[in-house]
């Protein structure tokens, strides 16, 4: 005997002959459902993609002879949040000398210049690859709720078909109980995976912020470097 081939044809007859109420919550359920499979992968791809252009990044860095070679060699390379972060700092060491900013020669105050454009580069990349994160968040706190309300309502159907009928036998309330069931399993499939996307997202987004932090303070370290070769970096 198969079943569970059985008990799914049941379940799927039963969301078929559910109220409205009991199939609004669960399409409401779906579309939360869909949303959320297609953030994860999505940001999944997004980040995993990341993580490779900052370790190719890291890998040319650290053969680059100057800076200024590395700016040279970097324009293909440019999807990562370090290459990012690279070129937003250049930029601003290019301003400054381009300028002929008095900035060159108050080194506490060239530096502190680069470190702010860094810092705010920082802050865009963590902004731009913590988006739609919100959402999976969302879904995991609000879902379970959705379900729940699914669940009392089927309960409250099932006393109705009680009182209707003047019978407390399982089979007069089965239905409803199995709908209340189905509105509570589904949110929680819904809001598991969220859940744990969220957390695992969450984290690498984390390491790649820690990365570049330690990047741009090896991006300063190596253009006060150049700049003052004399002071070998103090």
């Amino acid at each position: 005997m198969n079943i569970s081939g059985n008990i799914e044809s049941e379940i799927f007859k039963l969301i078929l002959s559910a109220g409205i109420v009991a199939k609004i919550v669960l399409f409401i359920l779906f579309i939360f459902s869909i949303f959320s499979w297609a953030v994860i992968f999505f940001k999944l791809y997004q980040i995993r993609k990341a993580e490779k252009g900052a370790g190719d990044f890291l890998e040319s860095f650290s053969r680059a002879d100057s800076i200024h070679h590395l700016r040279l060699s970097n324009n293909k390379n440019i999807d990562n949040p370090l290459s990012a972060l690279f070129k937003e700092g250049y930029s601003r060491f290019e301003e400054i000398n381009k300028g002929k900013s008095s900035l060159l020669a108050d080194r506490p105050a060239f530096l502190n210049a680069i470190e702010r454009r860094l810092k705010g580069t920082i802050e865009d990349e963590v902004t731009y690859y913590e988006g739609y994160l919100p959402f999976l968040a969302t879904t995991g706190n609000v879902t379970p709720f959705i379900g729940l309300f699914g669940t009392v309502w089927g309960i409250i159907h099932a006393f109705h078909q009680i009182g209707f009928q003047g019978s407390a036998n399982i089979a007069s309330v089965a239905p409803g109980i199995a709908e209340a069931l189905i509105a509570t399993g589904a949110g929680l499939a819904t809001a598991i995976p969220a859940v744990v996307a969220y957390n695992y997202l969450l984290n690498k987004i984390r390491k790649l912020t820690s990365k570049m932090e330690v990047f741009s303070g090896e991006f300063i370290a190596s253009l006060e470097t150049e700049i003052w070769p004399s002071d070998n970096g103090k």
